[in-house]
């Protein structure tokens, strides 16, 4: 028999061999398309009738689907085998790698392991293969709920595969990048991360008046597109790009340079913290060395905790080493500990002996008195950074050193992890930055809109979750929208504290950008069913299993976005959720919260989050919301009576009820209008 292979990512085709099959007409090739993206596992009839048809299935649905299914055994020819009948469904069996959506998934996720180990080309390969399968937009001629729920789950992935190849040949050598992302950018003007990489080319090659002038083409199409202004990435990077038109030239200074921080003034909290830092720094000064790993989520405040670290070691008179790692240059063997200790220069030989004139040069650094040497972003640091990190660590039971560095959670990299456990097993100190309180963002929320916050501005700092980034960026988004205004010398702000500003939204989706892409897919859907939900509904409303589920959301777990909640997984801070929900196209929203009514109703949910779920979506009424109300429009009553009384409403407004549904309906309202 020859091998049937699908192709999806772009028009639905097969071929059986060489030969390609005709898939008919479009109902037949839809519902050969969802067999195909479920290969080797039962779709149900049900499941069928509902991806050809959404609500409006004829009487004869089940029919039709034999029909079709009939049909498609006779096309496939000697394949026809591969399509089996039984109790559960239909089963469209296929070969590893017949499916090229499939394949786009294998090569991505094989890119992962060489752009860890610093083999960027090689990842680079792999996704160029990847993306070469794509053959236009996925289910390009093919219509139905099925097809845009993986039509735009595909396209996120193909974004996100080309924005990472970007990255990693950003950090290498490829002229024609700049040609790649201006493609890019072109068709994709409002994915603003093309954009950004397309400046830092620009600039990196020393033509910083165009990365400045893709900055303003960006701005405005998001304003006349979106009405929106850029997000802080765009924004941060124009700053810089403002502030040092041409890429710095390397120098390399005998003596380690002091850094130039901010002053101790930008600090909100942290006293407990920052008193342990100036123990240690003391400590240090008097010949004694420890250890210090920081951590925490984006924008918590560990890079500011550091700096005010530094500003006092400074005032100490100690010598600061001061090294940030970049994601970019992530592939580098020892680029931060050589920007940190100035040792650009040095030859890039073999990394044992790299990390060996590491260590005799801060060796030589000690000699003359303490040293504090701290490394920013650590999760982004190459493996021969770590290594060197490592070594230094042991070193301190020797040296007048103190040894810093702030890290996020990076559930995926074990060195990383192997590097923290060691901090411990030195008795070092790990210092984890939890939530401000209330009081701290507040004194934020001043700090940044430049006069005290009244009590209109107040009552938001709950929507900035603890987090001082988040906070900067609420009160930012709500000036540069003129949702702030001053009144008796107190900034004050409209009663809206359901709308958050777009820059806030944008910094905490930018925060979730270190989870894999699946695993940002799988929050987004679990994001619509609210802050609490059950793995299995989230598998109802993505059509996955909970098994392919729960490693993406062990993942979210991991790095802190979920927490358990007894039987149910809930979102650490409801701005997650909100900001996770906000990245699905408003256009699609309400589809998706209906299709998530129908299955989590079909799976025995709860009816008042079902209830949610409809009332967010679309708001024509079909036979199948009727059936559901007249069913359980009691229980919703006694539970939720202002949901059940406007659902009632929606469908006694709609056209021709059976009298009987409408009769039902009219005693629900009648009874809670008493």
């Amino acid at each position: 028999m020859r091998r049937l292979r699908v192709t999806v990512l772009g028009p639905v085709r097969a071929w059986n061999g060489e030969v390609e099959i005709d898939l008919g007409p479009a109902r037949r090739r839809a519902l050969f398309a969802m067999l195909a993206a479920n290969a080797n596992r039962p779709v149900t009839r049900a499941e069928l009738i509902r991806a050809l048809w959404g609500e409006s299935a004829p009487s004869a649905a089940v029919g039709n689907i034999y029909t079709y299914v009939s049909g498609l055994r006779r096309a496939l020819g000697p394949a026809g085998g591969l399509l089996r009948s039984g109790r559960a469904g239909y089963t469209l069996r296929l070969e590893p790698g017949a499916l090229d959506a499939d394949r786009f998934d294998a090569l991505c996720e094989a890119a992962v392991e060489p752009a860890a180990a610093g083999r960027p080309g090689q990842a680079v390969a792999l996704l160029d293969e990847a993306l070469a399968l794509w053959r236009g937009e996925a289910y390009a001629n093919v219509t139905g709920l099925f097809a845009d729920l993986d039509r735009h789950r595909l396209t996120e992935l193909r974004i996100a595969a080309a924005e990472r190849r970007a990255r990693l040949a950003l950090a290498g050598d490829d002229d024609a990048l700049i040609a790649d992302l201006t493609a890019l950018v072109r068709d994709h003007p409002l994915h603003e991360p093309f954009h950004e990489l397309l400046m830092r080319a620009l600039h990196r090659a020393g033509r910083g008046t165009e990365a400045l002038d893709v900055f303003h083409a960006a701005r405005r199409v998001l304003v006349d597109e979106l009405g929106v202004e850029p997000g802080p990435a765009l924004r941060e990077l124009q700053s810089r790009i403002l502030a040092e038109p041409a890429p710095p030239v390397p120098v390399a200074p005998a003596a380690v340079a002091a850094p130039t921080v901010p002053g101790r003034g930008r600090l909100v909290g942290r006293d407990a913290e920052l008193a342990l830092l100036r123990d240690l720094l003391d400590a240090v000064g008097e010949g004694r060395s420890a250890i210090v790993w920081i951590e925490g989520e984006p924008g918590i405040g560990k890079s500011a905790l550091l700096d005010a670290a530094l500003h006092e070691a400074r005032a100490r008179g100690h010598r600061v080493a001061r090294g940030s790692a970049e994601e970019l240059s992530s592939r580098i063997p020892l680029h931060v500990m050589r920007r940190a200790l100035r040792l650009e220069d040095a030859p890039h030989d073999d990394p044992a002996a790299a990390v060996d004139r590491v260590l005799d040069h801060v060796r030589g650094l000690t000699a003359t008195g303490p040293l504090v040497l701290a490394v920013d972003h650590l999760q982004w640091a190459d493996e021969v950074s770590l290594l060197a990190w490592e070594r230094l660590a042991a070193l301190t039971r020797w040296l007048p050193l103190l040894l810093v560095a702030t890290a996020r959670p990076e559930p995926g990299r074990r060195d990383l992890a192997r590097v923290r456990r060691g901090v411990s097993t030195r008795d070092g100190h790990l210092i984890r930055l939890t939530p401000l309180p209330p009081s701290d963002i507040e004194q934020i929320f001043g700090r940044t809109v430049g006069v005290p916050p009244g009590a209109t501005l107040r009552s938001l700092a709950p929507l900035a979750a603890g987090n001082p980034l988040y906070a900067r960026e609420l009160v930012s988004g709500l000036v540069a929208e003129d949702g702030v205004r001053v009144v008796d010398g107190l900034a004050e702000v409209d009663a809206r504290a359901d709308d958050m500003p777009r820059a806030l939204l944008d910094t905490v989706r930018a925060s979730l950008d270190h989870l894999s892409p699946g695993a940002r897919e799988s929050l987004r859907y679990a994001a619509l069913l609210g802050d609490e939900f059950a793995v299995a509904e989230v598998a109802a409303v993505t059509g996955r299993s909970p098994f392919d589920l729960m490693a993406e959301l062990e993942e979210a777990v991991a790095a802190d976005v979920l927490v358990d909640a007894g039987s149910e997984l809930a979102f650490r801070q409801p701005v997650l959720r909100r900001a996770l929900a906000g990245g699905i196209p408003a256009a699609l929203r309400p589809t998706l919260h209906r299709h998530a009514a129908q299955a989590l109703a079909d799976n025995g949910g709860d009816v008042t989050r079902i209830a949610d779920h409809l009332l967010a979506g679309p708001p024509e009424v079909d036979e199948w919301l009727v059936d559901w109300l007249v069913a359980h429009g009691a229980e919703l009553s006694r539970r939720a009576p202002e949901a059940a009384r406007e659902l009632v409403r929606r469908a006694l407004a709609g056209h021709r009820l059976p009298p009987a549904q409408r009769a039902t309906l009219t005693a629900l309202r009648d009874g809670l209008d008493r």
